[in-house]
């Protein structure tokens, strides 16, 4: 006879970060009225200091113009959970959706951006035109 001995279920791994820690966002236009500059932006990840990520958003430049190298440089900075917000300060909301933000090693809550009512305006169109005699023929 054979004894069969169970075995506990593997735990699945945790998807690991991309080795990947810059990310480009695109374009923004900085400065004032009428003599904006365009600069380009992006998005980089740091490490977990005290279980507290942050995000940077940094462009690259040169300190002076006698410079030649360019350098990294940090324009805004943030923990985990404000990114969202960041990115919608520095006028690029669409430029990034959750799923890469994700991606790129965002490891945030969801509900509080999900938590949002939606409203389907096309019903509503159709019920007012109803109430106030609009056909369409």
């Amino acid at each position: 006879m054979t004894n069969i001995i169970p075995l506990p279920e593997r735990e699945k791994q945790p998807t690991p970060l991309p080795k990947q820690r810059v990310f480009h966002l695109g374009f923004v236009y900085r400065g004032p009225m009428l003599c904006q500059e365009i600069q380009e932006v992006y998005l980089k990840r740091h490490g977990k200091k005290d279980d507290v990520r942050r995000w940077s958003i940094v462009t690259y430049g040169k300190y002076d113009e006698a410079d030649t190298r360019n350098y990294s440089l940090e324009l805004a900075t943030c923990e985990e959970d404000d990114v969202p917000e960041m990115l919608d300060e520095w006028y690029i909301p669409g430029a990034v959706t959750f799923e890469e933000l994700r991606a790129m090693g965002w490891a945030c809550d969801l509900s509080e951006y999900s938590s949002a009512k939606v409203y389907d305006f096309s019903i509503e169109a159709a019920r007012l035109k109803r109430e106030s005699g609009e056909v369409n023929h």
